[in-house]
Formats: C-alpha cells, sequence, structure tokens
C-alpha cells in the first residue's frame, strides 16, 4: 500500500514537473529583482569621536521616569561597550552631574530652535549633533527607537535574531558631527509573528515592532499593542455551550444550524457578545493599546437565515452585516467606556467578508484587518490577480489583472483604520521553498500606497526553526515595515554573512536566486498548499542545488554551519515530499534517507512540519515509506494508519534515543 501511495505521488509530481517545465519554461533571463533603493553609505565630511582606543569623555544621561527611555538607554551603553571594550557612564537626568559631552536621551536640547523636534509624531525620533552632543528623542516608545536606530545606522551594529549580535570591535566609534535626522513611523501598528524570532520582546521592540499578539510587550518597551483576542473570536464570544438550548444563536445552512459561525442579526447574539467584550475591557490595563478582535470563526459556514440574508442584501454582502455588527458593539462599548482611549475595536476582512461593503461604513476607529490569503506569493500583489482558488489551467494564463488592487482600494474608500494581515509562509507545509523575497518591499510598498496603516506579518509560528529562510525573511519584514524604501538585497546579504558565513553566503545566494528565478517565471505560489502543487524543478537542477548546498556546508562552521543545514532542510524536505532524488521509491536506501532526515529536523530545531500540528514518530517501514507531508498528521492525510500507534512525539526522548 505504501509503494502504491508514493508511486502515484511520484507519478503526479513527475507530470507536473514535465507540463511545468516543457510548456512554462522560464522567459526572462534577467536577475531577480528584490526591490528598494540601492544601498549607499552616507558620504560624511566631519566626524565626532565617541571612543577613542576605547576610552571616552562622554555619559549617557538619560531622561528618568519612563521605563522604554531607560531601555534605549541601556541599549546604547550595552552596544558601545561590546564594540569599544571600554566604558561609559549612563545617568538619569535627575542625578546627573554637568558634563562636558554626553549622549541625551529622551531629552531636547536647550535652547534650541526645536524645529526638528516639533516634527516627530508619536514614536517618531530626532537624532541630532548639536555641538560636541548628541541627542536622541522621540515620541512615545520613538526615544526608544531612535537608539536603536543610532546603534544600528550611526555604529554599524546588527541584531539579526534573537541569538546572534553582529557587533563591530573596534576601539574607536565615531559619528557624523552633523548628524541631524528625524524619522516617523508610517504604519502604526507593525508586527512579525515567526517562531525563530517572536517569543523574544526585546528583540521585537528593537527592530521596532510595538505588538507580541497576545501578550503584553512590557512598560521596559513602551507597552505597544495588545490583543486580547487575536482572531476568530466568535467562537470565545459566543461560545457553542449556547447551542443546545439556544441553536437560533447559530448560521442557519441549508435548513438547519450550524455551531461553524454565529447569526449576526440575532438580538442575544450581540448581547452576548457585548457583554463579553466589556468584561474583557474591565479585566485589562489601560496602559497598553488593546485591540478587541470581534471576529469570524474560521470557516465560510455565514448565517444564511432570512434576517442575515436581507442584512446582506442590504449592505452588499456578508462583509455589511458584519461591519454593522462590529459597528453595534463599538458604539456599545464607547457609551460604556467613554473615558479608555486604550480600546480598539478590530474586525477580520476574511473569507467570505474579504470584499469591501456597500451603503455602510466601519465606525471611524475601528480597525478592518484585510486578509489577502488566495493571493499569489511570488508576484507582486498590485500586479498580479492569481488566486489559490482557480484552476490548474487558470494559473497558467501569463496576465491576469489584480483583484486584490479593487479590494483594498475599495475598504481604503471607506475605512481611516486599514491594517493587513500578510501570509508569509505555506501553512499546509511549512519548511519547503517559499521564495517569496521578490515581493516583500513591493507589497508592503502597495499597503502603505492604499492607506494601510498596520500591518502584521505571519509566519511558521509554531514549528520552530524555520529551516526555510524564515530568520532572514522575518527580519526583512521588520525593517521594511519601519521603511519600506530598504535595498532588499543588501540587507539580505549583510543577514546571510552574518547568519551562515562570508565564505557560504555566495552559494546559497545562487541557490535563492536560481529557485526564485524558476518559481516567478513558472508558477505563482500561495501559502496553504499541498506540497506537490508547488514549485517542480529538473533533474539536473535538483543536482545544481545540491551542489550548492554542499559548497556552502564545506565554507561555514560552528553555529554558521549548523544555520546553513538547518535552511538546507526545506529542499531536502521538498525532494522528500514529491519522492523523488534521493526519496525516489526506486532508491533501496529510501527509507535510510526518510529516517536520517527525520532525524536531523528534530535535531536542527523544527518542532513542527505544518500549522497547528504536532510531530508523528514513523512507527515502521510501511510509514517511513510515506512523505514529511504525511508525517506531521498521518491521520488527516492517510486512511490506513494504525490510529493507536499515531501519538505526538516526545522529541527530547526520541533525540536522546536515536543520538541527535
Amino acid at each position: 500500500m505504501a509503494m502504491i501511495q508514493t508511486m502515484f505521488m511520484r507519478i503526479v509530481a513527475l507530470i507536473q514537473t514535465f507540463i511545468t517545465l516543457l510548456f512554462f519554461a522560464p522567459k526572462n533571463p534577467a536577475p531577480i529583482a528584490y526591490g528598494g533603493t540601492p544601498y549607499a553609505p552616507a558620504a560624511i565630511t566631519e566626524w565626532l569621536s565617541l571612543f577613542e582606543d576605547g576610552e571616552t569623555d562622554y555619559a549617557i544621561i538619560y531622561q528618568d521616569g519612563n521605563a522604554s527611555i531607560a531601555t534605549g538607554a541601556r541599549w546604547l551603553e550595552e552596544f558601545l561597550e561590546e564594540m569599544t571594550g571600554g566604558d561609559i557612564a549612563k545617568t538619569p537626568l535627575s542625578l546627573a552631574s554637568q558634563q562636558d559631552k554626553a549622549i541625551y536621551v529622551g531629552i531636547v536640547p536647550p535652547g534650541a530652535d526645536g524645529a526638528d523636534f516639533a516634527e516627530v509624531k508619536d514614536e517618531g525620533f530626532v537624532k541630532k549633533v548639536v555641538g560636541d552632543d548628541v541627542y536622541i528623542y522621540g515620541a512615545g516608545r520613538g526615544t526608544m527607537y531612535g537608539c536603536a536606530d543610532f546603534i544600528e545606522q550611526e555604529l554599524g551594529c546588527r541584531w539579526y535574531t534573537p541569538t546572534l549580535k553582529s557587533i563591530p570591535k573596534q576601539a574607536d566609534a565615531a559619528i557624523d558631527a552633523n548628524l541631524n535626522s528625524l524619522q516617523n513611523a508610517v504604519l502604526e501598528y507593525r508586527d512579525v509573528y515567526w517562531d525563530a524570532v517572536s517569543k523574544s520582546p526585546e528583540f521585537k521592540a528593537f527592530h521596532k515592532l510595538n505588538s507580541n499578539m497576545g501578550s503584553v510587550m512590557g512598560e521596559e518597551y513602551g507597552y505597544g499593542y495588545h490583543f486580547i483576542d487575536f482572531c476568530h473570536s466568535m467562537e470565545r464570544l459566543v461560545p457553542a455551550s449556547y447551542y443546545a438550548e439556544h441553536p437560533e444563536y447559530f448560521s442557519y445552512r441549508g435548513g438547519s444550524r450550524t455551531l461553524a459561525q454565529r447569526c449576526l442579526t440575532n438580538d442575544a447574539v450581540f448581547e452576548i457578545a457585548k457583554e463579553k467584550v466589556f468584561a474583557d475591557i474591565r479585566s485589562t490595563s489601560p496602559n497598553t493599546n488593546n485591540f478587541y478582535s470581534i471576529s469570524q470563526n474560521d470557516n465560510g459556514d455565514v448565517c444564511q437565515c432570512e434576517n442575515c440574508l436581507a442584512m446582506d442584501a442590504k449592505y452588499g454582502g456578508p462583509s455589511g452585516t458584519n461591519v454593522w455588527f462590529v459597528n453595534k458593539i463599538h458604539d456599545a462599548v464607547r457609551a460604556e467606556f467613554p473615558d479608555r482611549d486604550d480600546i480598539i475595536i478590530e474586525t477580520l476582512a476574511y473569507s467570505y467578508t474579504t470584499e469591501a461593503p456597500t451603503g455602510i461604513v466601519p465606525n471611524p476607529g475601528v480597525v478592518i484587518r484585510l486578509c489577502p490569503i488566495s493571493v499569489c506569493q511570488n508576484h507582486p500583489m498590485a500586479e498580479c490577480g492569481h488566486n489559490k482558488d482557480e484552476s490548474w489551467f487558470e494559473s497558467r494564463k501569463d496576465k491576469t489583472p489584480s483583484a486584490f488592487s479593487k479590494t483594498i482600494a475599495a475598504w481604503s474608500a471607506i475605512c481611516d483604520s486599514l491594517y493587513i494581515w500578510d501570509y508569509n509562509t505555506n501553512y499546509k507545509t511549512y519548511s519547503i521553498p517559499f521564495p517569496n523575497f521578490q515581493t516583500l518591499s513591493p507589497n508592503m510598498k502597495f499597503f502603505i500606497e492604499n492607506n494601510t496603516v498596520g500591518v502584521f506579518a505571519l509566519g511558521n509560528y509554531d514549528g520552530g526553526s524555520s529551516a526555510e529562510f524564515g530568520e532572514m525573511r522575518s527580519y526583512i519584514s521588520a525593517q521594511l515595515m519601519w521603511n519600506a524604501d530598504i535595498d532588499v538585497e543588501y540587507t539580505m546579504t549583510q543577514f546571510m554573512k552574518a547568519f551562515y558565513g562570508d565564505a557560504a553566503t555566495p552559494y546559497l545566494w545562487e541557490y535563492l536566486n536560481a529557485i526564485t528565478r524558476r518559481t516567478v517565471d513558472t508558477i505563482h505560489m500561495y501559502n496553504n498548499l499541498r506540497p506537490e502543487a508547488m514549485m517542480a524543478f529538473t533533474g539536473a537542477e535538483y543536482k545544481k542545488f545540491d551542489a550548492l548546498w554542499d559548497k556552502a556546508e564545506e565554507n561555514a562552521a560552528g553555529t554558521q554551519l549548523r544555520n546553513v543545514q538547518m535552511s538546507r532542510l526545506s529542499l531536502r524536505i521538498h525532494k522528500a515530499n514529491l519522492v523523488i532524488c534521493e526519496f525516489s521509491p526506486t532508491n533501496p536506501d529510501r527509507i535510510a534517507e526518510s529516517k536520517k532526515l527525520f532525524l536531523d529536523i528534530l535535531a536542527l530545531g523544527v518542532t513542527g512540519l505544518q500549522e497547528n500540528e504536532d510531530m508523528y514518530l514513523p512507527y515502521n517501514d510501511y510509514v517511513w515509506a510515506l512523505r514529511p507531508y504525511e508525517w506531521a498528521d498521518p491521520i488527516a492525510w492517510v486512511d490506513f494508519v494504525d490510529e493507536s500507534k499515531v501519538v505526538p512525539l516526545d522529541i527530547a526522548a526520541y533525540l536522546a534515543a536515536n543520538g541527535g
């Protein structure tokens, strides 16, 4: 049975490869354009010395009484001292004595005209040299962000992952004596959610991200934005336990009620949801900006009762009924809590509520979080109109105008708080190649041009190490949320050199460019597809890719070698999912290769292969003959496994027993 299934998947893979490469071979030999303004170092004509031979006349003086300002001052102290090997005093303003030279944090220079400082908006900052003194001043969390920016731009340090910093070791430190930089946030809400980086609020704060989803960032990071319910909240607001006595609270479909969604035109549903939101508000601190999500469950079973259909018809579809309901909640909240400025009512434009309504607009202050979940991910959203629900033949069309351009423009026209939920991985099979770096910058610019004021970038959030350049993707995404015009290729190169090593980087670039060129030219890529529906390459290309990874491994050592091996897992998992190359049924060592891959996946820190699924241990040679896609959840995808033996894997115990 296993042989039949694997042979079938191999035939599917071979047919797809043949059709894709024969009829849709690359037409464009041009290099990939990753976006942004080409990097050019600043032309500095006069220098201000902060350290010489590890010694300094400077002190850091910071405005006390603000925990995030103290965090920024601490970062300056730590990075300067590690960089130069010297010491620099750090003192709150209330305790500071007269200082000839200082880096002032959160303090406006006395007697200055204040023009630059007066232009600072919330979360913005000024970095400025006045005489021999340096001033870093911002609004709200802006001073902390200004310190992080000074560390990056003026000192040349980088913090690439929670465990990887790049700090030049030099006894001297000097900056532009004419430094005068004003920066204001373009996006009010910024969050990147990858398992590889999201467990460190300090790392996120350093990169000017101001949310950690359901966790408060903390006073030391300025609190930021906090979600009480992050999404799909109706299940909690109006629980399924009501169904037995009140089935009318639930969605009507095909002549009966279903637990999938709620009937939004039912007055009792509104009252129950309203009181739940009120209780949530009373239990949360006003120190942070609190999101209360009023959003549909994650399925398409919208209510089709007579009242809901009438409301849908009145307001242009289910999105109009949803906005009507959320507006009612918002009105009630504002009346009950008139002095709570921290409250933000939010909803999704997702699935059946994706398209903007007519005849109704969201209340001022209601956040609409638009979810482009079906769009192509390897071509810019402003240009490509292909979507994952179209047929294979429709997906072969060269040009399809972007429908999402109309969708985002329609929402932008009717709401003043438009957020985007962006998707940056394949959730059905996390670790296979997902070459979308070339779209990150143009998509971010596209969002901003359409009046987006918040972006959430979702990646592999429950699978440990990304195994697919996820650490680099999350870093680039964070950088773009503050400045959508960074030189992406330059920034990626600097990341690669630190994460994989200088010598390994050229081989990884050749690999990444090759798979990106092939994918851009032959397919449309989506975030929720089975592995056999994604990219395909020729046998010669797979040999070339493996040779490049071999070279990268040969030219890396220590932690950087481990990072190379971790990222190489993506190609290995891809091949195993397509049952090709060393994972072909014709290879007598295929089972051994599968076992080796499984052990390496666990040893290199990958804890999940698919969204919300535990890892399982293949329990006999039949299951080992299946694909990693089935290992992630064999009960869901395979009808003839022994369910009694399919149990979540104790990864630590398995590694200990197998020498991993």
